[in-house]
């Protein structure tokens, strides 16, 4: 593998700015010569730390982790952190997001994409890797931006999203030029253009590739959950075959059994792009809690359950968190928090076929995940119950949920769902001894402000809500 050393890394890590996190830089781009050293932006891992935690507290999965009792979370009112579990709406988010790791990571790593774009057509080397890092490149900032137009703007709606604001769509690296926010309307139009099939055709499937180098998986997967995000069912079910022809690999939670541990390393084959969002995908501090309602919806003979939470699985633990809950301390599970899995991709080629009629097909597919979770699961799709798209729904949304946790995934969910009155719930927060809380539908805390470190230096990044 090849990695960014020497001068190269302290070129890549060195930053210039005009609108600060909108316009990273890396510097000594003119040691980038070749398509080769070019090439070499690629080979690093995607990390966001912390991760999804707070998209998760929004969709009532967790708490904060830096936290064990709910109590210590709520006597700070001038916190991030309060306004999301307490759901209090009268927060000044945007003053208190001075800084914010997931959208200055985001247009941090777009620029290498970008600086592979912009150079390697006159760059000199071999021409057809040269097409397939142009191609690999277009689809990962295509990614990146779709993971902050949905975090930082309004889901996706046909009828407005023309006049929605969305964010800057940053194609290049001018660092003099103010990067504009855009409509939603705008960014999804060039994400989708980022992952066109030309650009899609153009990424190779590499064998035994490293797992945060996205092959022709990814760039289908990555259409496809665009798509899906936009409901597009039909065309989003067609990008989800195309790359489950190519990757169709699930983690076997089963194979842990012999060992006594729950262990998931970054290079296992059901990554089409490995993304972390911590050191594992149960948290960096002592433990990682999920809240009783989330903890209800492990199925009984879940895997997880067989191991202690030292050793990657969930125990029951109301010393932490509240009655109910389950902790874990895992350390050795390394799960994509805002990458794609196999899973994920099997996931949403199951809601597609459920909501365009083909609901025991769908269960079918929410099976082939389940039955390497769940000692002797019952297949969904032999249920004699189970006739209308909501029953469905509700289980897949159940099972899905859990095979989320702690990722991105849950939230991208809610937030489409909360756009139909079908789908769309009230969600109560638990708070122990301080009661509840509940988080609209359409609240604005499901929408992130842009951190003040950014706003400063362009005035366009008004909040979205």
């Amino acid at each position: 593998m090849k990695y960014i050393t020497g001068l190269l890394a302290a070129a890549c890590m060195m930053m210039v700015s005009c609108d600060d996190k909108l316009d990273y830089t890396p510097l000594g781009m003119s040691t980038l010569d070749t398509v080769s050293d070019l090439e070499t932006l690629l080979n690093q891992p995607w990390y966001i730390f912390n991760g999804a935690t707070s998209l998760e507290v929004l969709a009532n999965n967790t708490y904060p982790e830096k936290y064990k009792k709910v109590e210590a979370m709520l006597t700070n009112k001038n916190t991030i952190s309060y306004a999301l579990l307490a759901c209090d709406e009268s927060v000044d988010r945007a003053d208190l997001s001075t800084d914010d790791n997931i959208y200055d990571k985001l247009y941090e790593y777009i620029q290498y994409p970008n600086v592979i774009i912009a150079k390697a057509p006159e760059a000199d080397g071999d021409g057809k890797l040269r097409s397939e890092i142009i191609a690999e490149s277009r689809v990962l900032r295509a990614w990146f931006h779709f993971l902050a137009v949905n975090i930082y703007a309004k889901q996706y709606d046909e009828s407005t999203a023309a006049t929605d604001g969305g964010v800057a769509y940053v194609d290049n690296i001018n660092a003099q030029e103010l990067k504009e926010k855009r409509t939603v309307a705008y960014v999804y139009q060039r994400i989708l253009e980022d992952c066109a099939d030309e650009v899609i055709a153009a990424v190779p499937q590499r064998t035994g590739k490293t797992t945060w180098r996205g092959g022709a998986d990814f760039a289908n997967a990555v259409r496809a959950l665009v798509l899906f995000q936009m409901k597009h069912y039909d065309q989003a079910l067609e990008y989800c075959n195309r790359a489950l022809a190519i990757n169709d690999v699930i983690e076997d939670r089963q194979e842990s059994l012999s060992s006594g541990n729950w262990t998931v390393d970054f290079s296992h084959p059901n990554n089409y792009l490995h993304f972390r969002g911590t050191n594992t995908n149960l948290g960096e501090y002592s433990s990682y809690i999920l809240t009783p309602e989330a903890s209800s919806k492990i199925e009984q003979y879940d895997y997880l359950l067989t191991f202690s939470s030292e050793n990657g699985g969930w125990d029951r633990d109301s010393g932490y968190g509240l009655p109910g809950s389950y902790v874990s301390s895992a350390s050795g599970v390394q799960i994509s928090s805002f990458g794609i899995r196999t899973e994920n991709v099997i996931y949403t080629a199951a809601e597609c076929l459920i909501r365009t009629g083909h609901i025991k097909d769908g269960l079918a597919m929410v099976d082939r995940v389940r039955a390497k979770r769940v000692a002797n699961a019952e297949p969904f799709a032999e249920r004699t119950d189970i006739t209308t798209e909501e029953q469905a729904m509700a289980l897949l949304q159940d099972a899905k949920r859990v095979e989320m946790f702690t990722t991105c995934f849950n939230y991208l969910d809610c937030k489409r769902w909360n756009s139909e009155a079908k789908y769309r719930r009230t969600i109560t927060h638990d708070l122990g001894e301080k009661g509840t809380a509940e988080l609209r539908p359409d609240s604005p805390l499901w929408i992130f402000p842009f951190p003040v470190s950014s706003v400063i230096h362009n005035p366009t990044l008004t909040p979205n809500y």
